[in-house]
C-alpha cells in the first residue's frame, strides 16, 4: 500500500498542473467571447431637446427691452413675500 506522503508528493504536483492547464484554457475562452453591446438609455432624449429649445427661446426673449421691464429681481421678489411675525410674551 502506498503511503500518504508518497500520494501527496506525486498527487499534489499533478493536480496543480492539471488545474493550471484548465484555468489557462478557461481564461482563453473568456477572451474569445464577443462583448455584449452596452445599453444606452435614450428614453429622455426627446424631452431634453424640447427643454433645451424652450430655454433657448426664454434666453432670446429675455434679451429684449420689453422683457427686461417685466423681469423681477430677486430682492423685489423677496420683499413681496416678506411676512411679519409678532412674538407674544416676554
Amino acid at each position: 500500500m502506498a503511503s500518504p506522503a508518497l500520494l501527496l508528493g506525486l498527487g499534489m504536483p499533478i493536480a496543480m498542473a492539471v488545474s493550471g492547464v484548465v484555468a489557462w484554457r478557461a481564461s482563453k475562452q473568456d477572451s474569445v467571447k464577443p462583448e455584449n453591446p452596452t445599453w444606452r438609455d435614450d428614453s429622455l432624449d426627446d424631452w431634453r431637446k424640447e427643454r433645451d429649445a424652450a430655454q433657448e427661446e426664454q434666453r432670446a426673449t429675455r434679451g429684449t427691452p420689453q422683457a427686461r421691464r417685466k423681469t423681477v429681481t430677486g430682492s423685489e421678489e423677496q420683499q413681496e413675500t416678506t411676512k411679519k411675525h409678532q412674538r407674544l410674551g416676554g
